[in-house]
């Protein structure tokens, strides 16, 4: 929390020239943040969040509006053709540093405007009390023994979920079965049901299912355990080397100017710090990052290279 101020005041200390200008203005009507995903899940809940302490700062109204569909292509392609005036931005996750090797993009991703990263959250693998298994090494177990029979839940292909699943296939050595859904929500339906084993999702989806019994958490898929659930082994624990994070960041459409990519940043930043939100995302297993537009900048260009080689080493294909 600490950090989090610090980069607020040294931030509005460097922008208060930059802003000065052409975002002197700006906002004077409604921001609509497009979610590329369905609503409930890991993006969506953490906008919603947000938007409303955006809103009192930027004294303009601030909606979210789903718009899920192509492995979050659809709502992306949006954005990615917007007007680079402030008012429509896109809040998404990692996925979209995966999508260009995995799917022909109406739009050049490195086009768009990278805001701030806002927070990082590992996949969790979860299963249904009826699986065969109860832990990662009783499922590693299982999937040697009886190829394709494990069936893994994700939130659509070429997402993370998808490629935290492949990623457990070649480090294990197994053979598994992908179920894609559209959005994390459809998944943990299916899952609850028992129409599959697994899923993988992000942890605040499947908490308050794991508390009351209707799941079992096997590992999460960070090298290292998260404060939130101290008891769920990390992958890496048991496949050394796994390590898959997936994080959520807002980006602005091409060429939106400078001025306006700060005072946004700096309203984010601002929700952010509130208490409420900050200790909420902590609980339910985020790390807050707040990551000032350049260095997101880096970040996102350096990880599509990361997945540029993964998806080429794997000869993954989206079928």
């Amino acid at each position: 929390m600490k950090n989090i101020l610090g980069r607020i005041a040294a931030f509005t200390a460097a922008a208060i020239f930059s802003t000065a200008g052409l975002a002197a203005d700006y906002p004077t009507r409604t921001i609509r943040i497009v979610v590329p995903f369905a609503p409930g899940g890991g993006s969506d809940v953490i906008t919603r969040l947000l938007a409303e302490k955006m809103a009192a700062e930027l004294a303009v109204a601030v909606i979210v509006e789903n718009r899920a569909g192509a492995s979050s292509i659809i709502g992306t392609d949006a954005v990615a053709k917007a007007a680079p005036d402030g008012y429509t931005i896109l809040m998404t996750n990692s996925a979209i540093t995966s999508n260009p090797w995995l799917f022909k993009l109406p739009f050049d991703t490195q086009k768009l405007v990278p805001i701030t990263m806002i927070a990082t959250a590992p996949q969790l693998l979860v299963a249904h009390p009826s699986a065969p298994f109860k832990t990662l090494k009783e499922l590693i177990a299982y999937a040697k023994a009886n190829p394709e029979k494990a069936t893994i839940g994700t939130a659509g292909a070429g997402q993370l979920s998808h490629l935290a699943g492949e990623l457990l296939q070649r480090s294990s050595g197994t053979s598994m079965t992908m179920v894609h859904y559209k959005g994390t929500g459809n998944s943990v339906s299916d899952l609850l049901g028992g129409q599959i084993n697994m899923a993988f999702g992000t942890a605040p989806g499947f908490v308050q299912h794991i508390k009351n019994g209707k799941l079992i958490p096997l590992a999460v898929s960070s090298a290292d355990r998260i404060a939130a659930l101290p008891d769920v082994p990390s992958a890496g624990e048991i496949l050394p080397g796994y390590d898959l994070t997936n994080w959520f960041g807002f980006f602005a459409p091409p060429q939106t100017p400078k001025p306006i990519v700060d005072k946004l940043y700096q309203s984010i930043l601002h929700a952010l710090a509130n208490p409420a939100i900050s200790q909420r995302l902590v609980q339910e297993g985020y790390e807050i990052k707040g990551l000032a537009p350049d260095k997101f900048d880096k970040s996102f260009r350096d990880e599509i290279a990361y997945w540029q080689k993964f998806v080429r080493d794997n000869n993954l294909k989206i079928e």
